[in-house]
């Protein structure tokens, strides 16, 4: 049996309706459904009431999966919305649902709670200043002028005796892998996705359109379905062995073997090695508060020559 999801019930119902709403609601929510929501108890014709009202406060919003589990008739799910509100404003929520099917698959009931996500953490502007050109040595100077203008690459620059050799680096991770492309694009987006880096993710969603990464893969690596059935068997391994080694300080020896039947040695630790340098890529721009830009490409990094990098 097909079960429906809270995610395409929220797109269908209030986020991006597409059709009447009693069409929606019979799609999703069976006929003697139950809602709870912070300690509210609604019927179906209450709950239809509910969404009538919110659709009216709201030009639309966006939803990401976090975390979903099935088991039987049992559903849990972790979705983090974003919503436009008439006036423009915007508003951002993380919530946590816990449910039952009915036994043709829609909801029969869903209790959720969930907590406000403030929606500009980083509108304060960058925390450091950009560096003192006078403090940056002319070897260090001479490199960064080869490349194009990015906050990023100046927050780095505090460091002057690291940012060169960091920037290589990123030289190296695109010209000396054993990975293929499309497989370090895989590595890197769903780096950025569990750092919670938009400036990696703005950065490579070109470069991995270009790899041969659909938007299809792209959406479920941004819901974190990185188990979704319509993954190869290769590519789910790739970002489930990924976002745990962003995550944990070692993966489950059951996924290392998984790792072992699809990946070389080599190819294992460079992508250990692409985890690492994106996650401290990301924390720099995260905890900093580095402007998001989109100004790299890959013939970018690769066009680094071996005077200038």
């Amino acid at each position: 049996m097909t079960h429906v999801r809270i995610s395409d019930a929220l797109l269908a119902v209030a986020l991006d309706p597409t059709e009447d709403l009693d069409t929606a609601l019979d799609r999703y929510y069976a006929p003697g459904y139950v809602h709870r929501s912070e300690g509210r108890e609604l019927d179906r014709a209450a709950f239809r009431q509910m969404v009538v009202a919110i659709r009216g406060q709201i030009r639309g919003g966006t939803v990401t999966v976090l975390d979903e589990v099935v088991d039987g008739d049992r559903y849990a799910e972790r979705h983090r919305y974003r919503i436009t509100m008439n006036d423009g404003t915007t508003a951002q929520k993380e919530v946590v649902v816990f449910g039952r099917f009915a036994p043709d698959g829609r909801f029969a009931e869903l209790g959720e709670t969930g907590v406000d996500i403030e929606e500009n953490p980083s509108s304060g502007g960058p925390r450091l200043p950009d560096p003192d050109p006078a403090t940056i040595p002319p070897e260090v100077s001479t490199f960064l002028s080869a490349l194009p203008p990015d906050p990023q690459v100046r927050m780095l620059t505090h460091s002057t005796g690291t940012v060169k050799p960091f920037i290589q680096f990123a030289r190296t991770l695109f010209t000396a892998l054993e990975l293929p492309e499309r497989t370090r694009e895989l590595v890197v987006l769903t780096t950025a996705e569990y750092t919670g880096c938009t400036f990696v993710t703005a950065q490579h969603v070109p470069m991995a359109r270009a790899a041969g990464i659909s938007d299809e893969t792209l959406r479920l690596i941004r819901e974190r379905r990185l188990t979704d059935p319509s993954l190869t068997a290769y590519d789910s391994l790739v970002m489930r062995l990924t976002a745990e080694i962003a995550q944990r300080p070692t993966v489950r020896d059951e996924l290392f073997a998984e790792a072992r039947e699809h990946l070389s040695e080599r190819e294992i630790v460079e992508v250990i090695q692409v985890v690492g340098y994106y996650w401290t890529f990301g924390r720099v721009s995260t905890v900093l508060r580095v402007p998001v830009t989109r100004v790299y490409g890959e013939e970018t990094v690769t066009k680094l020559d071996a005077e200038t990098a």
